[in-house]
């Protein structure tokens, strides 16, 4: 029986048993209330009338006797009538006497009463007639022997039969008052059988739900602690039954969104392999004397992927990677996925020979193509690689090794190096400047500095290359190179460059205005050039300042081009459409081919001041410039020498035709004011 039947049956029988002892209360309350009303009725109104029967048969005898008295006949005839009078009232009062005696006990009384009333009416009456017939005296005379008796003898029958009821009424009471115990007794037992139902009830039903409850608490408690394994007792049938299924319910709900949340917490969610967070786990529990490496894995272009095929063929083909990653390795071999394009191996027990075995047996085994809807995808890798104990014992450290090691080979264009060989570059000192970087870049602490380049046909300055210079309040002028690299590591570069390109802009605006024609140029970075909404920025700047694209030049370094080959290429032929000089900076220094130059849409090449330096006295700079110089024209574009530190350098560069020069030789970097003040001293 479920709860709330069993609730209700027992508030039932408890509202019975009240209605039960009410109902008694009420029949034994109107009972008495009726006995009691009856008696005080009936022997208040035999007693009234007995006590009015006595009182006008006394006055009847008063008026006898007043008549015995009175010699005058004339005069007797008001006391006639006094007297007749009082007699009517008398037997009116015995009449009613006789209504209220009702009940066959009552009876003898009553013709006793009523025998004496007739014997003193006619003792009266024979009195009365001796005082007309006879004289006075003698009707004094029988009034003394037999009316005297006769009347003495009623009221004594009037007041017995009043004391008979008063003895009446008082047994009448004790009936009452025995009745009124009874009752009260009754209403006693029945309160009392009452109250040991409801307690027996009320310990039935806190049997029936403390029990289950406490059961469904300690349950609660269980996996509020974390117990997901407590075994749940089904009860019965009721709602006790129904909380313990729900308590199952929850627990396996619980359990099974614990489960979910470590798998997300845990667990890769598109290649299922571990995640970040698990890896540095993993490798925690291992014992501290433990040996063994790290390997970052990178795949190379997976941006155009994507770029080329979508999100949907790009996560389909990390899937599968990773399943190959999986198939290929072996107990001793952890294979996690850090984030995107990025995946890390933990070699157990491996050294440096046997991380490089595996990092070679990954480079073959990615050679085979994938075939993904038929498409035959080439899929290539960059490596970073970490032994431990030797490079660390800090999983969170070996990573961050292993993965700068990784980008430094991408920049070398080889497949894998150990990052052993890679020096630490965020020292203290300059993580705190990149912390500072957008406070300075708010608080305007960046300026440019301007550096001539001069052209040696025209012997004129006809352009000149902004350089930013950080300002700091306390450390003074910080050079670039202190700033620069990190602000492309960590993508500030991208909050900078536009900075730059507003300043640059709005003075080479003015400049032309004065009639001063110097175009600018301006650095990008790897950031830079992959960003395909800053050709659209440069572009409305333009318009906005009136600058014409032609007098603006881009400077793009080799490496820059080699980041992501494809999307450069891109974005320079849109800017190259747009009409914008573009420029490659520091040429020889990277791994440009000639195929890729003879690709690239630019319009001026800057020889690296490596080769440059000491051109006039070293055979072998001075071939690879004049080789250089050569090549460029045969290819249309213009040749910037930059590095010339003296006069002889620049006689020797302007000998073998090259174009423009800068360096020392010519002019330093200068602020705005004293670039233009030089410029108008000099070559203008």
């Amino acid at each position: 029986m479920k709860i709330r039947h069993r609730l209700g049956l027992s508030f039932s029988l408890l509202l019975c048993l009240l209605f039960a002892i009410a109902a008694v209360s009420l029949s034994r309350i109107s009972n008495l209330n009726t006995v009691t009303h009856t008696l005080v009725q009936v022997q208040v109104h035999r007693a009234f009338f007995a006590e009015k029967a006595i009182h006008y048969a006394e006055k009847a005898a008063l008026c006898l006797v007043n008549l015995l008295k009175t010699i005058d006949k004339k005069s007797r005839v008001p006391l006639y009538a006094e007297m007749d009078a009082a007699l009517a009232s008398s037997d009116q009062a015995v009449e009613a006497i006789r209504e209220t005696l009702k009940e066959p006990g009552q009876q003898a009384a009553l013709a006793r009463l009523t025998k004496l009333r007739d014997d003193y009416d006619a003792e009266f009456r024979e009195t009365t007639d001796t005082i007309e017939i006879a004289d006075v005296k003698v009707a004094m005379a029988y009034f003394k022997s037999h009316t005297q008796h006769s009347l003495n003898a009623l009221l004594k029958g009037a007041r017995e039969l009043a004391d008979d009821q008063q003895h009446q009424m008082e047994r009448v009471l004790a009936d009452l008052s025995r009745a009124e115990a009874n009752a009260e007794r009754l209403l006693i037992v029945l309160s009392l059988l009452a109250l040991l139902i409801g307690i027996g009830l009320a310990w039935m039903m806190t049997r029936s739900i403390i029990g289950p409850v406490a059961l469904a608490a300690g349950v609660a408690d269980a996996i509020a602690k974390g117990d997901l394994t407590r075994e749940v007792p089904m009860g019965r049938q009721d709602e006790t039954g129904q909380l313990m299924q729900s308590l199952a319910i929850m627990r396996d709900s619980i359990a099974s969104r614990e489960d979910k949340i470590l798998r997300l917490a845990y667990e890769d969610s598109l290649t299922g392999l571990p995640n970040r967070t698990r890896f540095i786990e993993i490798f925690k529990q291992l014992p501290e004397d433990q040996k063994g490496a790290i390997v970052v894995l990178d795949i190379d272009r997976f941006g155009a992927i994507n770029n080329a095929l979508g999100y949907a063929v790009g996560d389909r083909l990390l899937s599968l990677i990773g399943e190959r990653f999986v198939a290929a390795a072996n107990q001793a071999i952890l294979v996690a996925r850090l984030w995107g394009n990025e995946f890390a191996f933990l070699l157990l027990g491996a050294e440096a020979d046997g991380a490089r075995d595996f990092a070679d047996s990954l480079l073959l085994m990615l050679k085979t193509p994938l075939i993904l809807d038929g498409q035959r995808l080439d899929v290539g890798a960059t490596l970073g690689v970490v032994v431990f104990p030797t490079d660390g014992n800090d999983a969170a450290i070996l990573l961050r090794r292993a993965t700068s090691a990784l980008r430094l080979a991408k920049k070398r264009r080889v497949s894998y190096l150990f990052a052993a060989g890679v020096s630490e570059e965020l020292a203290h000192e300059n993580l705190s400047l990149i912390g500072e970087m957008r406070e300075a870049l708010e608080r305007e602490e960046f300026t440019v500095y301007y550096q001539p380049k001069l052209n040696l046909t025209k012997n004129r300055v006809t352009g000149a290359e902004a350089l930013i210079r950080w300002q700091h309040p306390d450390k003074g002028l910080v050079p670039p190179y202190r700033f620069i690299p990190f602000a492309e590591q960590t993508g500030f570069i991208r909050n900078i460059t536009p900075w730059i390109l507003i300043l640059v802009i709005r003075h080479a605006a003015a400049w032309r205005r004065a009639g001063l024609e110097v175009t600018p140029s301006v650095n990008l970075s790897a950031y830079d050039l992959l960003d395909a909404n800053l050709i659209g920025y440069v572009r409305a700047l333009l318009e906005e300042h009136g600058l014409l694209p032609q007098q603006l030049c881009l400077e793009i370094t080799e490496s820059a081009l080699m980041e992501e080959p494809d999307v450069a290429l891109k974005h320079l032929n849109e800017f190259s459409k747009l009409g914008v000089k573009l420029s490659i900076d520091d040429y020889g220094s990277g791994q440009a081919s000639l195929a890729y130059l003879k690709r690239l849409p630019v319009d001026e090449l800057k020889i690296d001041r490596e080769f440059v330096t000491d051109v006039a006295n070293s055979p072998k700079n001075g071939a690879i410039v004049r080789s250089t110089i050569m090549l460029c024209h045969e290819l249309g574009l213009s040749v910037v020498a930059e590095g010339a530190e003296n006069a002889a350098e620049i006689d020797w560069l302007r000998t073998q035709g090259c174009d423009q020069v800068q360096g020392y030789g010519i002019a330093k970097p200068m602020p705005l004011a004293d670039f233009l003040t030089w410029l108008s001293r000099n070559f203008v």
